[in-house]
């Protein structure tokens, strides 16, 4: 599974979190008209150059912050993540002005905590983890479970690796996985994280918490065999590369294992771990 469908299925699981986090404080219902929302939403996911065109029509005839967030979607589905980025960064400020609760939206995706979420999720497949970082920051402040407190700084914690901030990721992730053990991929990047920074017994135990979750997760696997070759359990590193080739081989976890057992192969697997690329919980806007 590619990165980008990781971090769509990562937008329903956050949205679904977050549908509860408004504040209580409520403005006049949005403008706009829920059929139409949801036409358009179902453009953006088929259509999606359709789409974009038709939320700014919308837009343009008081769609406001509905028609944003549709027009974010498409450009999201078309793969413009930096036009998406600029477009939910819009859509959040103007629902946080608003305080709408979900009920009071023409849909459930149109609260602030949302939108930032979304915006995260744009600014990290654009290449911009400053961006990245303020935005879920953002909706980190309306965070109030701690399902959705932990999915936040997950994500968080990947743009503060891609700014190279490895102790103030390694933080966020400590308290992601304490505010919600099960939080999806925390533990596999928390394991590749302390891996990275040297911490191998921290790594080991990060490693088996993911695989009790995910056992058959070709990441996971591949992560496995990468702490226990520095471990210098060669026969348990041969075991779980074979195991990420053999679950997914046309993934880069899957790929990425061959690789390394053609290095164990050679003699020279010793030299560096195979780089691990753990799918990120991010938010495409469903």
């Amino acid at each position: 599974m590619s990165l980008h469908m990781n971090r769509l299925a990562a937008l329903t699981l956050l949205a679904s979190l977050a549908a509860a986090q408004a504040p209580a404080t409520a403005a006049a219902p949005l403008a706009g008209d829920k059929s139409r929302y949801r036409a358009c939403l179902a453009l953006a996911k088929s259509a999606p150059a359709r789409a974009i065109a038709s939320a700014q029509a919308w837009r343009i005839e008081g769609g406001d912050i509905a028609a944003r967030h549709c027009l974010a979607l498409a450009q999201f589905e078309s793969r413009d993540y930096a036009a998406a980025l600029t477009t939910f960064e819009t859509a959040a400020r103007q629902a946080e002005s608003s305080r709408l609760t979900p009920e009071e939206a023409v849909g459930p995706a149109l609260t602030a905590i949302n939108l930032w979420t979304a915006a995260t999720n744009a600014a990290l497949l654009a290449g911009q983890p400053g961006a990245a970082l303020r935005f879920s920051t953002s909706a980190l402040a309306l965070a109030a479970t701690p399902a959705a407190e932990a999915s936040l700084r997950v994500m968080r914690a990947e743009a503060l690796v891609e700014m190279k901030r490895d102790t103030e990721a390694a933080a966020d992730l400590e308290a992601a996985t304490k505010a919600d053990p099960k939080v999806q991929w925390g533990w596999l990047l928390k394991a590749t994280l302390a891996r990275r920074m040297g911490k191998l017994p921290e790594a080991e135990a990060a490693i088996l918490e993911a695989a009790k979750q995910t056992p058959e997760d070709a990441d996971v696997q591949l992560e496995a065999g990468n702490i226990a070759m520095l471990q210098g359990k060669t026969e348990l590193a041969r075991t779980a590369w074979v195991a990420a080739s053999a679950v997914d081989p046309e993934s880069e976890a899957g790929k990425a294992a061959e690789d390394a057992l053609a290095r164990l192969a050679a003699g020279t697997a010793e030299a560096e771990p195979a780089a691990a690329t753990p799918p990120a919980p991010t938010p495409a806007p469903r």
